[in-house]
């Protein structure tokens, strides 16, 4: 299902938290939204999923409006939505199997339907007989699993993902993104991740929207904001990925003043020594690595260009010239 939103606002008294959005969302897709605490995230999807209304704008799914409706009508919406939040939100009196059979009971499903659907939803997302489980004994992987199962119970077309992965360590949070990546191509969703972890819409998301102060300040494809971001506050999240973490690592916390960005085939050339070769720059690297972002290759190296401005200055050229997106630290 595909969202689109126009020139969305809400306000709290004198907080714009939501300031003229406008924004597609294509459908059958993992949409990233990406932006620092008080940036107005969830403000913004709570508006999207109709959980609070506008005070300006419009939300469309499909080619339907929805923001306008009445009450009997956005119940009937809603029940298109799954939602899934940082804490995971379960009933700590119910099981597994009687939290996931929630929703179900409250649009008055067949019991023999909803324990069925109950034992699919377990062995999809990886907990086939765990359904006796109490809460309390799970994991805060295996939780959110159940929070999962229980958001897809009654099969929405659309699934919104609140800091879905923040609770949880780096390894886990690594296999819900998987596991949400699988569900989405088997059921054809569309996916809405709320986050404020570059490295969440780097491993799973399609595209991205960059929110800053209530507004978008940059959207695309995920690897192409990657490889050219345009806004500071973008710039901003790329460059803790540069930390000592994943595949990329800085030796050096001095210096630094060019950012260099390659992406697919260019990663596994040797541009660096054709150029200083070419020019007689030197480079002096401080950080390194390549990242596979949405199933594409992207470099990023950190360094300093020398000895001299004119070195620099052919350096930047032939690097451009051969397609590397080159940032220059001001």
């Amino acid at each position: 299902m595909e969202i689109k939103l126009k020139h969305l606002r809400r306000n709290y008294g004198e907080l714009h938290a939501v300031d003229d959005v406008s924004l597609e969302i294509p459908s059958n897709t993992i949409f990233g939204i990406i932006g620092r605490s008080g940036a107005g995230k969830s403000t913004l999807v709570r508006l999207i999923s109709m959980l609070e209304r506008p005070d300006e704008g419009e939300v469309y799914y499909d080619d339907k409006r929805v923001d306008n409706l009445d009450t009997k009508s956005l119940i009937e919406e809603r029940r298109k939505i799954g939602m899934i939040f940082q804490n995971f939100n379960l009933f700590s009196s119910r099981n597994a199997s009687e939290n996931i059979a929630y929703p179900m009971e409250i649009c008055k499903m067949d019991k023999s339907v909803i324990k069925k659907r109950t034992e699919e939803l377990l062995d999809l997302v990886g907990l086939g007989g765990r359904g006796d489980a109490p809460i309390s004994t799970l994991s805060g992987g295996q939780k959110q699993r159940v929070a999962i199962a229980r958001a897809l119970a009654v099969n929405p077309k659309i699934l919104f993902c609140d800091e879905a992965t923040s609770a949880l360590d780096p390894q886990t949070t690594r296999a819900i993104l998987g596991l949400l990546k699988d569900i989405q191509k088997k059921m054809n969703l569309t996916v809405v991740m709320i986050t404020h972890q570059m490295e969440v819409v780097r491993d799973a998301c399609d595209y991205v929207a960059v929110l800053d102060q209530g507004r978008i300040v940059e959207e695309g494809k995920v690897a192409d904001v990657f490889v050219h971001p345009s806004s500071s506050t973008t710039k901003e999240f790329l460059s803790n990925l540069t930390n000592v973490r994943d595949s990329v690592v800085r030796w050096s916390d001095d210096g630094g003043h060019f950012t260099l960005r390659f992406i697919g085939s260019k990663t596994d050339a040797p541009i660096i020594s054709t150029v200083s070769n070419e020019t007689g720059a030197i480079f002096n690297i401080r950080a390194a690595g390549v990242q596979n972002v949405n199933g594409e290759e992207i470099g990023i190296m950190v360094c300093d260009i020398g000895p001299n401005k004119e070195a620099q200055d052919k350096a930047v050229a032939s690097l451009r010239q051969k397609g590397i997106v080159v940032e220059e630290e001001k």
